[in-house]
């Protein structure tokens, strides 16, 4: 083209292509520390609701029910709010690359938010293994073991053994129970509980002793000997049934976990999402 004698050449307008990598570790990160923020707070200040409904005193606090299911309530909704605030705000803040279809940017926007999910998993992760969390991660752990050991310390005897060797022991006379006899007593009861029975000799034995030292009759002596073997035996099936019942909550524990990391893992895209299509829209009106 000519003007005034002058030769002016356009040169032809091209579209550099971009080349940098559609991961974008800024806007992930930021994500992370947003989600990892709010479930630090939120998990401390479920602690504080969970520690005020136990007690020391077993009839005022609330029962392992209602604690388990107030605590994976409270854990669901605190993984599925950091992850969504965490996913949002990576969706929105990530740089959209115009050279794809809008189908293509959502998916994007929801693989950041993934990034988001897993990087946040991480940094609670090393966050909750450090010195600065111990305070918070003390009283989680009070949470769920302050209502069962309330209570166990409560309904439970602290050692069944010495209470089951002073209840049937124990004399009105002038014969003390000599350290050799109750150690021997002890190695009997130990031994009939591994067995699932207390020999008829052993039995025998013991109570034959009793009655000469408590100068009962060999009835009432061997009577005693049956009390407290039955009582060992109840104890002993009492902590079996509260290692089963530990064991179960073990397993829910972890199944609820993973269900609730699945879900904050889905909200987390789902909101990343959410926030590219409102960082598009506010785009395209600043365009038009």
């Amino acid at each position: 083209m000519s003007m005034s004698g002058t030769d002016v050449v356009v040169a032809p307008v091209t579209v550099n292509k971009q080349t940098h990598s559609y991961v974008q570790w800024g806007p992930i990160i930021g994500g992370a520390v947003i989600a990892t923020a709010i479930s630090t707070i939120m998990t401390v200040f479920g602690s504080a609701i969970g520690l005020s409904m136990v007690s020391a005193d077993y009839e005022r606090s609330s029962s392992a029910t209602a604690l388990a299911i107030a605590g994976a309530l409270w854990a669901l909704w605190v993984t599925v709010s950091c992850c969504m605030a965490g996913g949002y705000l990576a969706g929105r803040m990530r740089q959209p690359t115009f050279d794809s279809t809008k189908d293509e940017r959502k998916v994007r926007d929801a693989t950041h938010g993934l990034l988001v999910w897993a990087t946040g998993a991480l940094l609670i992760t090393i966050v909750a293994t450090s010195s600065l969390f111990g305070a918070a991660k003390t009283a989680a752990s009070g949470v769920a073991s302050a209502g069962s050991g309330a209570a166990s310390l409560i309904s439970q005897n602290v050692d069944p053994l010495s209470m089951a060797l002073d209840n049937s022991m124990r004399a009105s006379g002038q014969q003390p129970v000599t350290a050799e006899e109750r150690n021997e007593a002890s190695r009997i009861f130990v031994n009939a509980l591994s067995n699932g029975k207390i020999e008829p000799a052993d039995r025998d034995y013991l109570a034959g002793r009793l009655a000469a030292r408590a100068s009962i009759a060999q009835q009432d002596a061997q009577k005693r000997i049956d009390d407290a073997y039955a009582r060992l035996a109840q104890a002993k099936e009492t902590a079996k049934q509260a290692a089963e019942r530990a064991r179960k909550i073990a397993v829910l524990s972890a199944f609820l976990t993973a269900a609730a990391l699945l879900v904050g893992a889905a909200a987390a895209a789902w909101a990343a999402g959410l926030g590219g299509e409102h960082r598009d829209e506010n785009l395209l009106l600043e365009q038009a």
